[in-house]
């Protein structure tokens, strides 16, 4: 094995006291052996001899090693390594070709021979890199691909492991495959020749594949796709596959220094997934814009043969660059297997690869830190605008139905309950949830006369009850959110209280089986009283590589949310004001003079209150916005969050919450 064998990896995937995952695929099929051992020492903690092995083609293989401990756990907080050896015909691996590797590619930090990791210790802080949204060509907000700060982090804290990055988490737009420049097209169907060899694909419409910059019309016509930025689209398996090849390995590429913005840092792109346990989740343009935006996008695509085939396409290559990776106990009893034959055997029954990939449920996941971080599937479960009476297929779909929203529930108050109770819960979610309020309320006036593709209308406050079902889910916990998507980094505290009113009775009505609630309403009628209220940090680091428009860049730079609360009344009415002591303060503009602002004081049967929201953005307690290309760097300590973002000029808008500091949320 040599460096040009190598398609993607070393990639570090999922890494716990009982499991590590390291991802490798090559161009040709070897017998391997995954290692792991303590850095600096020669005997192994454990080894894995029967990877899980995928013939993607005669010329692609993938390999998962799950490598368990020999004797009882891997130690925490202690700096681990991994190695990949060939075996012979006598089952003896020789690890000497990986050494070479990780020596000519640069896949080590420091004087380490081999990629390092370790595993926090349950008493240690949790350090995170977060980010999303990585388009190739994109060079308006940095010449860098901001994923390769992540690289300079933990090169500046290699053995000091209360520093070091434990862990990175993508939320999405790992890959753009609507959005293709034309040198990266010229690229990929050329990889993808190679990947695909002597079988290409045969896709399931007469039409000729067009090739590059011809590919808008085809994926409109015969897929019923809607993106904007299509003239190349990925199509075909190989196609996909090739482009994760061109984003995360520099010897795939034939000319580089065409898009050398982005070819120019990949090694150190590369060296960080390879020494850094890595979780991913999908957003739309992993497989499409537009992906699953509403019900009647969803059912239009199935209902073409062309449209149903990419999009298993994207899934399939998510599955194994990915999603496997994640947890592999999601797919290790049967199904994994079947997938992975559905894969190999694709060509013999394509129709039925479709339909499974469309129908899997399993993308959720954790991750084994203190605080877990849990990946929210917003796409491939999604409800009608109106949960399951919904009415019109067309509009903003709920990001995650309710049956959906029934298990994720019941999976968080399962973790929940073996978590210290200091801890937060913490989401990945790969749309902010608390929206930019300027920019949101910009999408949806332009979305109302230009239809909701132009600007992707699909923020969680497009469907305000499935925002609000989703707050009422957090009950009384301390949230903290890690999103992306929207191209620009910013933070927001949001407090959100639930009183007993006529909407909840009705609400829990409604809920999915199994919910409980901090509190439940008694009696007869609404009380008004306050029931519970959660707190909610959310940490937005986007884009690694992809300006944000220019519609939405023109941010004020004083412009902040410091008015009174936003109090939500069971007659579907809002005021502005606060809530303290029992009491409301309404905040009323007066008619004969609007600059002047009067205060009025009122019951709680006066106001009627439903729910109550307060937001704060761009304070002084919030990171301000930034448009530029960033890396997210999150820390979590008991109570406490520290979060910064990493952009071409180094640490930005470094800023710490506690949550048992109220004031940072009132």
């Amino acid at each position: 094995m040599n460096v040009n064998d190598i398609f993607i990896g070393p990639l570090l995937r999922r890494a716990q006291e009982d499991l590590v995952v390291v991802c490798l695929a090559t161009f040709k099929p070897f017998n391997l052996r995954f290692s792991v051992k303590e850095a600096g020492q020669k005997d192994w903690l454990g080894h894995d001899d029967l990877p899980v092995a995928i013939a993607v083609s005669a010329d692609l293989f993938f390999y998962f090693g799950r490598v368990t401990p020999g004797n009882k756990k891997f130690p925490t907080h202690k700096l681990l390594a991994y190695s990949i050896g060939v075996l012979d015909v006598n089952e003896v691996a020789d690890y000497s070709d990986f050494e070479k590797i990780v020596k000519e590619d640069g896949l080590a930090y420091g004087e380490n021979p081999l990629p390092t990791f370790f595993l926090q210790a349950s008493t240690k802080k949790l350090n995170v890199l977060y980010g999303s949204c990585r388009k190739i060509h994109d060079d308006k907000g940095g010449k860098m691909d901001a994923l390769s700060h992540g690289d300079t982090l933990v090169a500046g804290s290699i053995n000091d492991l209360d520093r070091r990055p434990a862990i990175l988490c993508l939320g999405g737009d790992q890959i753009y495959a609507d959005d293709v420049h034309q040198i990266s097209m010229a690229e990929i169907l050329a990889l993808a020749k190679k990947i695909e060899g002597t079988a290409p694909e045969k896709l399931p419409i007469a039409a000729v594949l067009p090739g590059i910059n011809g590919r808008k019309d085809f994926v409109t016509k015969y897929a019923k796709f809607t993106s904007g930025e299509s003239e190349n689209h990925l199509v075909t398996f190989a196609e996909y596959l090739a482009m994760y090849g061109l984003m995360w390995n520099g010897r795939n590429w034939t000319n580089p220094a065409k898009l050398d913005h982005f070819t120019n840092t990949l090694s150190k792109v590369r060296r960080l997934l390879a020494n850094t346990p890595t979780y991913m989740i999908f957003d739309d343009h992993d497989v499409t814009d537009d992906w699953n935006l509403s019900l009647k996008w969803m059912r239009d695509v199935y209902s073409f043969k062309l449209g149903k085939r990419i999009v298993a396409n994207g899934l399939m290559a998510f599955w194994l660059c990915q999603g496997y990776g994640n947890d592999t106990d999601l797919y290790h009893d049967p199904p994994d297997y079947e997938l992975i034959d559905l894969i190999q055997d694709r060509h013999k029954n394509y129709a039925l690869a479709e339909e499974t990939f469309w129908a899997i449920k399993t993308w959720e996941f954790f991750t084994p830190t203190y605080p877990f971080i849990y990946f929210l599937n917003t796409r491939t479960q999604r409800g009608y605008r109106d949960g399951s009476g919904g009415n019109d297929p067309g509009a903003p779909a709920y990001l995650k139905s309710l049956p959906s929203w029934a298990v994720t529930f019941k999976k968080l108050q399962q973790l929940l309950k073996r978590q210290n109770q200091n801890l937060p819960l913490v989401l990945v979610a790969a749309a902010p949830v608390f929206g930019f309020k300027f920019i949101e309320d910009l999408q949806n006036a332009v979305s109302a006369v230009a239809g909701p593709y132009f600007l992707d209308l699909e923020s969680w406050s497009a469907n305000r009850r499935h925002l609000m079902l989703f707050l009422q889910l957090m009950g009384d916990q301390n949230v903290v959110l890690l999103s992306g998507d929207v191209h620009y980094a910013f933070t927001s505290t949001v407090k959100f209280t639930v009183f007993d009113d006529k909407t909840l009775r009705d609400a829990i009505k409604l809920m999915p089986a199994g919910v409980s609630l901090p509190k439940t309403p008694t009696g007869v009628t609404p009380t008004y009283d306050a029931l519970w209220t959660a707190h909610f940090l959310q940490l937005t680091s986007s884009a690694l590589k992809n300006f944000a428009s220019a519609t939405f860049t023109q941010i004020p730079a004083n412009l902040t949310t410091m008015e009174p609360a936003l109090i939500l009344t069971e007659d579907d009415d809002s005021e502005l004001g606060t809530f303290e002591n029992d009491e409301f303060t309404i905040y009323e503009s007066n008619p004969f003079n609007p600059e002047r602002v009067i205060k009025v004081k009122k019951t709680k049967q006066e106001v009627k209150p439903a729910r109550l929201f307060r937001q704060h953005i761009n304070d002084a307690f919030n990171s301000p916005y930034i448009g530029d290309h960033n890396l997210g760097v999150a820390s979590f300590q008991d109570k406490t969050v520290t979060n910064y973002f990493f952009t071409a000029h180094g640490k930005e808008t470094e800023r710490t919450w506690d949550f048992a500091n109220n004031k940072l949320w009132n």
